[in-house]
């Protein structure tokens, strides 16, 4: 049996369009969402942005706009790797 699909534990917003996640894996993922801008619901603007939380189950992010990504897309994005106990 392999392990299990690892969820969100905290998320930051450091600037517009990007986020950076720590993961139950123990590793920290930066990602670049701008591949989405084009989505009708994509936050637009940094303070839309801003407003982004962890879904109930972890595996999600949700903005107040409707707009939702999901962990395997977070990671698929990651531009950087690193270990979660690592200053962010």
């Amino acid at each position: 049996m392999g392990a299990a699909a690892p969820v969100i534990l905290k998320v930051k917003t450091p600037e517009y369009k990007k986020v950076v996640i720590d993961a139950s894996d123990g590793k920290r993922y930066h990602s670049d969402l701008s591949r989405f801008l084009t989505v009708y619901c994509f936050p637009k603007t940094e303070a839309e942005w801003d407003t982004v939380s962890v879904d109930v189950t972890g595996r999600a992010l949700t903005w107040t706009s409707r707009f939702e990504v999901h962990i395997d897309q977070v990671i698929g994005l990651a531009t950087k790797v690193e270990d979660a106990s690592q200053s962010a």
